[in-house]
């Protein structure tokens, strides 16, 4: 990573940066992602809070357990469960049509990838 993503951010700051949704910065801070004083977090610790506590995350969704097979020493086997996660939450919250369908298709695809 670079030393731009250890600056910390505010939440919209990290949805523009990462192109998501508000909501999906405050989903992760509310499940646990730690932040300063000021409620700011780095990239870098908003990512490998994800990494690591993604059933944290699906749980405070509502969304049911998740494999996601990443280890202490491996962590990029959870890239695709939090992907996927972003994606199931995206079609239960989202309130434009547009976003749940695109949601839909993607899941539906890295699904169907394997």
């Amino acid at each position: 990573m670079q030393k731009a993503d250890e600056s910390p951010l505010t939440i919209d700051e990290i949805a523009t940066r990462l192109k998501c949704s508000r909501g999906w910065v405050q989903l992760s801070i509310d499940a646990g992602c730690p932040t300063n004083s000021d409620r700011r977090v780095s990239i870098r610790d908003f990512m490998l809070f994800q990494l690591t506590n993604i059933q944290k995350i699906r749980e405070l969704a509502g969304l049911p357990p998740i494999v996601a097979n990443g280890t202490a020493e491996d962590l990029r086997p959870n890239v695709k469960a939090i992907l996927t996660t972003q994606l199931e939450w995206l079609q239960v919250k989202s309130t434009r049509s547009a976003v749940k369908t695109a949601a839909k298709l993607v899941y539906d695809r890295i699904n169907a990838a394997g």
